[in-house]
């Protein structure tokens, strides 16, 4: 990257010595203008930090929000879950009760036939 002093000479003879001047001093100011000072970075630093602390208090805000909303949604699928869960085992049991009963009633049905079938052949 040339100098200033550079520009300036290869400047000189196609633009003269007061353009030439005149020239690179405008861009020296204007880039001085443009340029952000060290101020101007610990203005926009702060700014920055500040809104990233308030961007994190909202996140934290938020996350406490739906974490509580997770966990009422939680709590509620939970005991929808044991309703339905007590329900299907109380069918249950009545369903064994009947067949067991069902069952029950067959074998003493067959044993008493059999029972029956002997008394009789035996009293012959």
């Amino acid at each position: 990257m040339p100098t200033v002093l550079e520009l300036y000479e290869k400047l000189k003879p196609r633009l003269g010595e007061e353009e030439a001047r005149s020239l690179l001093e405008y861009i020296d100011t204007s880039v001085e203008h443009r340029a952000a000072t060290k101020s101007d970075l610990e203005r926009v630093e702060t700014a920055m930090k500040s809104d990233l602390e308030r961007v994190e208090t909202a996140m934290k805000s938020d996350l406490e929000r739906v974490t509580t909303a997770l966990k009422a949604e939680l709590e509620r699928v939970t005991t929808a879950l044991k309703a339905e869960l007590r329900e299907d085992i109380h069918g249950v049991k009545v369903d064994l009760l009947k067949w067991s009963f069902a069952f029950w009633v067959g074998n003493v049905a067959v044993v008493a036939g059999i029972i029956f079938a002997l008394l009789r052949t035996a009293g012959r």
